[in-house]
């Protein structure tokens, strides 16, 4: 299993791919769903590295989760980068779009609602198709943005008849009433609010974040305590069926800018494609897909830790500590106390794990790892 090193664009593919399998899964029958994830899971396996590592500081609990073959998730809110697993928005800059063209937009939330009384009208009365009406409507609608009751009537009229084009002419003026007040724009503004809660996801998930290496000098300063601490080097070979289940949110980051998410950007696609039911599902999944990008994007100058995750909601589990069976190395860093190393050891030895020492060449110039022989 693993395969060779995928490049910053091939992991932003696989990312992609990613969703694409997850959201099939979303959408087969239950009893489909774990087959399909499965099938996802092997595939994957030839992509995965074959190893990764994670630094830790030497202390009792980290000790233990090794010890007890376990891994502390935690939740990304805890994290020291405050944006890591986020969704970049750009408030400023919506707010003055929504101001600047709110007589637009709630014109356009009047035609969307409009529309979903025609609909409702046509099949009471059954005189005409919806798809007839709708192609009407919806042309008008393009030509014309500047709805009345009166211009609504005219062109119905050919299609239903002069009392029922009257009528869905009346309720369409009780929509433009109700849309062109300030109680109903304010309205919009609360709903765009509520689509700010992408970025709870940093409270709602648990992650382990690993590392395609283990020589990454500014990983051992920062994680592992200037060389006070270790590494763990996993080999990502799953064997049971918990194990399989991890492996389809197990994803790589992708090191790049992230796309700022404009609110009304996705209000106005929404509703430009309200009567086309087809369009507004793939304005949703694009949408979707460059969120779930967006969470697994840092910035550039995170490219040297060359990062992998492991993700699980926190509702699915009672603990943090999660069955982690995949430890097969130790890197020992090169301050790391005679007390830690003793312990270290000695959890090695009884698990069979590999150790290796950090430590200066002879030349002082570049850092050696050298196995120690436990016997």
């Amino acid at each position: 299993m693993g395969g060779n090193v995928m490049t910053n664009e091939e992991k932003l593919k696989f990312i992609h791919d990613n969703y694409i399998n997850i959201r099939a899964a979303e959408l087969v029958p239950a009893d489909e769903k774990l087959g399909l994830l499965r099938k996802w899971a092997e595939e994957k396996m030839a992509f995965v590295p074959e190893r990764l590592y994670k630094y830790r500081e030497c202390n009792e609990n980290n000790l233990n989760a090794l010890r007890n073959r376990t891994a502390w998730f935690s939740c990304p809110s805890t994290w020291n980068d405050p944006i890591d697993v986020t969704v970049f928005y750009d408030l400023e800059k919506d707010r003055k779009i929504l101001l600047d063209r709110m007589d637009d937009i709630v014109t356009k939330m009047a035609f969307t609602i409009i529309s979903q009384h025609i609909e409702s009208f046509c099949e009471q009365k059954k005189l005409v198709t919806v798809d007839q009406i709708k192609e009407v409507y919806y042309g008008v609608f393009q030509k014309d943005r500047s709805l009345t009751p009166k211009k609504i009537a005219k062109y119905l009229i050919p299609l239903s008849g002069e009392k029922n084009a009257r009528q869905i002419a009346s309720d369409s003026q009780k929509v433009l009433v109700q849309v062109y007040t300030p109680q109903y724009k304010k309205q919009i503004f609360d709903k765009l609010e509520k689509m700010l809660k992408f970025n709870d996801i940093r409270n709602e998930m648990l992650m382990y974040s690993l590392s395609e290496t283990y020589e990454n000098d500014h990983q051992w300063a920062v994680y592992a305590k200037d060389g006070k601490g270790f590494c763990i080097g996993y080999r990502i070979n799953p064997q049971t069926a918990e194990e399989w289940d991890m492996i389809p949110d197990l994803l790589p980051i992708y090191y790049g800018e992230k796309r700022p998410l404009m609110l009304t950007e996705v209000l106005d696609e929404m509703m430009e494609c309200a009567l086309e039911p087809a369009a507004l599902q793939d304005i949703v999944n694009q949408k979707s897909e460059s969120t779930y990008i967006s969470l697994n994007t840092k910035k550039p100058q995170w490219s040297g830790e060359e990062e992998w995750r492991f993700a699980i909601k926190k509702e699915r589990v009672e603990s943090n500590a999660i069955p982690f069976d995949f430890a097969e190395s130790i890197y020992l860093g090169e301050k790391v106390s005679k007390k830690w190393k003793k312990d270290l050891l000695d959890i090695a030895s009884e698990q069979g794990l590999t150790v290796y020492q950090r430590k200066l060449d002879s030349t002082k110039s570049k850092w050696v790892y050298e196995k120690i022989n436990l016997c």
